[in-house]
């Protein structure tokens, strides 16, 4: 019994709003319109999405600025620590390029790495 009166209900329902966009054209376009409208405002080139996507790759980009900017920060220091410090200028001249003082050998230990 509920579910007769209830179907009688929505088919009166559906029955009013097709009745009314079929006499109100006006307001059945402007509805295209605004859903139209809400479409690209949503999924457009300026859309939500689109701003969202691009707000996320920028804060990656500046992320990337912050740790540039201190490796730039890091080797400043180090040119500053180089051109002031004769001690740090031995320890690269010795590890990096194998330079010794006069008199010195340098002996190579071979490590078997099968162990």
């Amino acid at each position: 019994m509920f579910d007769r009166e209830e179907n009688i209900i929505e088919d009166s329902l559906l029955k009013k709003i097709a009745r009314f966009f079929k006499y109100n054209k006006l307001a059945l376009i402007f509805l295209f319109i605004i859903i139209g409208h809400s479409g690209l405002a949503i999924f457009g080139g300026k859309g939500y999405l689109t701003r969202m996507r691009l707000d996320s790759g920028r804060k990656q980009y500046e992320k990337q600025l912050q740790d540039e900017i201190k490796k730039g920060e890091d080797l400043k220091k180090e040119i500053n620590e180089i051109n002031t410090s004769d001690k740090k200028i031995e320890k690269i001249a010795r590890e990096k390029y194998g330079m010794t003082k006069d008199g010195e050998k340098i002996i190579k230990i071979k490590v078997d790495s099968t162990k």
